[in-house]
């Protein structure tokens, strides 16, 4: 399982609701998807029946649950690799919805 602080992150939003997570990610990226719970970035599994992920850049912004804490927006920075298996994946996965 991997550890959020092995990356370099940003927290953009935290101590917020879902919708908040949902609105932010839709309002400060370029493209977003949907993904269903359990999926992964960079080993960091989202919790949740779906949550949104987004792109600006090369930068991946989702929606991080950290328990006792709420919900967070978190942006992985300079992580292309990760954005483009994303892209890859929802042609392949008709559970992943292109929300952007």
């Amino acid at each position: 399982m991997a550890c959020l602080r092995e990356y370099r992150y940003e927290i953009l939003l935290k101590n917020t609701t879902l919708r908040e997570c949902e609105d932010y990610i839709k309002g400060h990226s370029e493209e977003a998807y949907l993904v269903p719970g359990g999926y992964k970035i960079k080993g960091i599994t989202l919790l949740g029946m779906t949550s949104p992920v987004g792109f600006s850049g090369n930068d991946i912004i989702f929606q991080f649950t950290k328990p006792c804490f709420g919900f967070f927006v978190i942006k992985l920075q300079n992580e292309a690799e990760e954005g483009k298996k994303l892209r890859d994946q929802y042609k392949k996965d008709k559970n992943i919805k292109k929300i952007k």
